[in-house]
This record gives structure tokens, sequence and C-alpha cells, in this order.
């Protein structure tokens, strides 16, 4: 049964058989799902319990206090501020926007190819985001604009190769993930050798920033990743329906009206752009973009992008703060990120063992 709509004008919510509603406001509508919306809550103040958290966390100890005084530009003393406002806050958005850039990209990805492993980190894109930023570094000696750049145009190269060998037979199955693997794998294979043939001194800057780092991150780097989030997310937000439609099935799409081949490029460039971005702010980060898509689909039986990029803003801050603060000294958190991906890889063989 079609649930009944509310008249022309009217305001309220109408059922879906699905567990979705819909929310009308005059000759406006915006679909929800009660379950989705409570996770998206969940996350979000989860974010900002733990944003707040990371500034009174460290060696240098801050009071809650002191720590809203600073926040409002009346800090006790000069280095309370500096502490709170130049050091922690900016390095906790940025972990929070980086995360979800990752994820979001990892959810579009994953929705546009119907393949649970089409993440960026595991079909190549950020490994081709790695080789661009490392040319940067190793071979030009650029700036951090210059490193941001490198690694959109690998980014860039390596998803137009991809598109290039498998668009004939459709950018879904196994053939997708193969030839992502061979890329990156041959994209790391050029950055191993550019760390060869440089002196140590670059070399060790480089291997850093390849691991997945925030250390030294401030507000300089929080405004561009920031700005392209903002602006990948009105992109998708405006493709959502044809995101939906493509996630069923080319057949379903296309009889659902979607322009598919435009629909797939734009979708495809905003994915790109968001890894790309994060990669040259934070350096490759491992496994967020294939974690947080899974996990938030468990959570919310649905495959919506937002609870995805929460998530992964919300995973890779705790990934921060366990590099900073678990350890005797800080270590990238790149490592972080990994051993978290190998436990969760190790729980998805474990628990397919179990059905079978």
């Amino acid at each position: 049964m079609r649930a009944s709509a509310p008249p022309r004008g009217a305001t309220g919510t109408a059922a879906l058989p699905t567990g979705e509603r819909v929310l009308r406001l005059g000759g406006y509508s915006v679909r929800w799902d009660g379950r989705t919306a409570w996770v998206t809550v969940v996350l979000a103040l989860a974010t900002c319990v733990l944003i707040a958290g990371s500034l009174l966390i460290g060696e240098f100890r801050v009071t809650a206090p002191d720590a809203v005084a600073s926040l409002f530009g009346d800090a006790p003393d000069r280095t309370t501020g500096f502490f709170v406002t130049e050091r922690r806050l900016p390095r906790a958005l940025i972990a929070v926007v980086v995360g979800a850039s990752l994820a979001a990209s990892g959810a579009v990805f994953c929705a546009l190819t119907r393949n649970p492993l089409a993440s960026p980190d595991i079909i190549g894109v950020t490994q081709g985001a790695s080789a661009g930023g490392a040319t940067v570094i190793l071979v030009t000696g650029g700036s951090i604009a210059q490193v941001g750049l490198g690694a959109l145009i690998g980014a860039a190269i390596t998803v137009g190769l991809i598109v290039a060998l498998t668009w004939w037979r459709g950018l879904s199955g196994a053939r997708l993930v193969l030839v992502g693997v061979a890329l990156g794998a041959l994209a790391m294979a050029y950055v191993a050798h550019l760390l060869s043939r440089v002196f140590v001194a670059s070399a060790v800057t480089a291997q850093i920033w390849l691991t997945g780092s925030l250390q030294g991150r401030g507000w300089a780097e929080l405004r561009p990743v920031l700005f392209f989030l903002l602006l990948s997310a009105v992109v998708i937000w405006s493709q959502a329906r044809g995101l939906r439609a493509l996630a069923l099935g080319d057949e379903a799409a296309i009889a659902l009206g979607v322009r598919m081949r435009s629909t797939r490029v734009i979708l495809l460039s905003a994915a790109t752009l968001l890894a790309a971005v994060a990669v040259a702010t934070a350096g490759p980060v491992a496994f967020v973009a294939l974690v947080a898509p899974h996990v938030a689909r468990l959570l919310t039986r649905t495959d919506r992008v937002l609870p995805a990029a929460l998530l992964g803003g919300l995973l890779l801050l705790v990934s921060d703060l366990v590099a900073q603060h678990a350890f005797p000294l800080p270590i990238p958190v790149g490592v972080v990120t990994v051993v978290i991906g190998g436990m969760f890889f190790l729980g998805l063989l474990w628990r397919e063992g179990r059905r079978r």
C-alpha cells in the first residue's frame, strides 16, 4: 500500500512502507528515516563531546572553565589560550573534517559501484593521490598548496584510468577492485622508487606524510579541506536521488529516469575531490574510507552518506586522540587506523566463518 500524501500546502509527515517518512512543509518535502535520524544525532553529539574533551587532555592540563574562557577570547593566560585555540581545537576539527571527507568519499564510491570494497584506499584512488603528493614533495620541493594540487592530479589520473579500463563492463564487480588494486600497487611502487632516489631528510618528511599524520596541522590547513567538504556535500546532496537509484542497479536507474553518465561523472568527481583533499591535508590515512561506511550501514541499515561521514570524522578523531595520548611518545594517526582496519577485516572474516 502507498501512504496517502497530505493535500498541497499542508504540513505534516507521511509514512512510507519502507520505514521512511516524508516531512512536508508547504510545497516542499524531506524524506527521512527514524533509525537513521537517531544514529545521526547520536554520532553528532558524540563528536561534539570528543572535540570538547580533546581540549582538556594533554601534557599541559586545561580545566573546563579555562577552556570555555579561551574559546570566548578570555583565556586566563597566554599559554592556555595557545594550547586551546591554536593547537588542540584546530587539530580536532581537522581530524573530524578529514575523516568525514574520506568516509563520504568511500560511501559514494561503494554506492556507485555497488561494491562494498570499492573505497578510495582499496581501488587505488588514495594511492594515486599519494603518488601525486609525493612527487611534489620529493621532486619539485613544493609547498603545502602545491602538494594538494599534486594529490588532486594523482587521484584524478587514477580514477580516469579505472573508468577507462572498466567502463565498458560497468563500474561494478570484482573487475573494478582488481583494476584498482593493480593501479594502487603501481602507484606505491612509483612512490617507493622516489623514496630511494632522494636525500634522507626529504625521504623522512615524505614517509611521515605517507603514513598519515595530523601533527602540526592548524587553521591554515583546516580552511581549504572544510571548504571542499562543504562544496562536495552540496554536489552529493544535489545528486542524492541519482545516487540512490544507481545503488539499485543500472536498469533500475534507467527506469527511474536517471541520466546515468552525467550523474556518475558528477559523483565520481565529487568523491575523488574529497579523497584527494583529505590526502593532501593529512596524508593517506588508511581504512577510514572503508570502515566508516560499513559500520554506518550496520547501524542505520541504509546507504546514506551523512551518517557515514559523521562516523568517519568520529573514528579519525578517536584514532588521533589514541595516537597522541595512549603511548609514551605520539605516533602517526595512520598507524592507529591501520590497526583498526586490520581488526575490522578479522571481524568480517570471523563473522563470515560463523555464518558458514
